[in-house]
């Protein structure tokens, strides 16, 4: 009724105004008589007539447009912003016809001479235009129709309509959100559109000792028959992961109205839970399986025994007694070296030697490999003995165990025992004269080695 009377008055009105046209011009002595122009005041009744004709025109094209043809055709509502395009476009259109026919006025000067008026209006009004052009180009674009959901950002919801600044959004709270069309243009929109099948997926948590087969039925049967899916789309439940208390299950449904996705989603999970109780399904509650924590097996060190059999097997150590060797034993360190690492560097300062546990590694004197030294070999006695610089680079070409002797732990046994120095020193011209051979270099005397030995430990 209300539209209707939207496109009756206006007519009303024309025909009351041309009623009056038509008797000013049957009788011009009533112009006269009110000392009026004759022809100015007949082109006025004849403006105020078309006037309101205008307005019947555009009503009566918008109804039948768009509330009569393109609901028929789409079942949709036109946006409000199309509408209100099109009247303003047929309503300039024909107020400029109508202007130029009855007063002989040419509307293409006033556009010339508007032009100025116009760029400044377009300056002052750029923001607001540009949310009226990227209203219509959404709209041509067809991105969106009233009644679909769309997500923009944090903002989802159903579209109510699209206006000159910005589209009109209920949010599933029952919100309305008015979202500039510039930023809706500009940035990335997801949109469900109605009679479309959107999908959704919902999981649950279901015991572990229950068989896939028999749950991915009854999740699917249960599902399938809820209001709003759609049935011409399958409906599936799967597999989705293994949590810590359940086998997590999804199920797969399609809806065509998807402002309708909360309600639909709880009906699921209703009809779901009905559906396990009948089966005798358990929901799992939240397990937690508690365990002591034990710590890998290390990789094999050798004990204290092992140590002391290692260094009874070192010659340049034997003439230690046993119980020196099991004082040392006591207080030698344990490394592990990984493949590559360097473990003493020539040129560097040292007070310690070191035996070979596990693994092999490699004896370089100026760049070059001189020798390999495998599990029982020792090297850097003479840091151990004189505190002199490391004579040459030793790299693992494997995974290392080393025994590290330092001289803490040798510097008691020499002082209750000074003759061992002399032992010591003879050991080590025997080895000594190999590497000093290797290095092209002089042997070095007995007693200057004995005396260093001394001089070192303080004995």
């Amino acid at each position: 009724m209300r539209r209707l009377g939207r496109v009756v008055v206006p007519l009303l009105f024309a025909a009351a105004v041309f009623i009056a046209y038509w008797f000013a011009r049957k009788n011009p002595d009533v112009i006269d008589q009110l000392d009026l122009d004759r022809k100015a005041t007949l082109r006025v009744l004849l403006f105020l007539t078309w006037f309101p004709l205008i307005f019947f025109i555009i009503r009566a094209v918008d109804v039948v447009a768009f509330d009569v043809l393109a609901s028929r055709k789409r079942n949709v509502r036109a946006p409000v912003l199309l509408r209100e395009i099109v009247s303003i476009a047929l309503f300039l259109l024909l107020l400029a016809w109508t202007i130029s026919s009855i007063f002989d006025y040419r509307v293409t000067a006033f556009l010339a001479t508007g032009t100025v008026l116009a760029a400044v209006l377009g300056l002052a009004l750029q923001e607001t235009l540009g949310n009226l052009f990227a209203g219509i180009a959404l709209h041509l674009d067809d991105s969106f129709e009233l009644g679909d959901v769309i997500r923009s950002g944090d903002t989802m919801g159903i579209v109510e309509g699209v206006r000159w600044r910005g589209t009109h959004i209920r949010t599933f709270n029952n919100n309305v959100i008015i979202v500039p069309n510039s930023m809706l243009a500009r940035e990335r929109l997801e949109v469900f559109p109605r009679s479309n099948p959107n999908a959704r997926i919902l999981q649950f948590g279901i015991d572990y000792n229950v068989a896939p087969a028999s749950v991915i039925g009854v999740l699917t049967q249960a599902a399938s028959n809820v209001d709003g899916v759609e049935k011409g789309m399958p409906c599936f439940a799967r597999v989705a992961g293994f949590a810590e208390s359940a086998v997590v299950y999804e199920i797969k449904y399609f809806t065509a109205d998807y402002s309708l996705r909360d309600r639909i989603d709880a009906d699921i999970r209703k009809a779901v839970w009905y559906a396990l109780k009948r089966n005798a399904i358990p929901i799992p509650y939240p397990i937690r399986a508690m365990q002591r924590y034990q710590a890998p097996q290390p990789r094999h060190h050798p004990d204290h025994d092992e140590i002391v059999e290692r260094l009874g097997r070192v010659d340049i150590l034997s003439p230690l007694s046993a119980e020196a060797r099991d004082a040392i034993a006591d207080a030698a360190r344990i490394h592990v070296f990984s493949k590559g690492e360097t473990i003493i560097r020539h040129g560097t300062s040292g007070d310690s030697m070191f035996i070979v546990h596990e693994g092999t590694v490699s004896v370089r004197v100026s760049g070059g490999e001189v020798a390999q030294l495998e599990a029982g070999a020792f090297f850097g006695e003479m840091a151990l003995l004189t505190g002199e610089m490391r004579a040459a680079d030793i790299v693992a070409l494997t995974d290392v165990i080393t025994v590290e002797i330092a001289k803490d732990a040798l510097n008691p046994v020499l002082h209750d025992h000074p003759e061992l120095a002399a032992m010591f020193s003879a050991k080590v011209m025997e080895r000594r004269g190999t590497l000093d051979s290797l290095r092209e270099s002089g042997k070095e005397e007995e007693s200057t080695i004995l005396s260093r030995i001394r001089a070192y430990f303080g004995l």
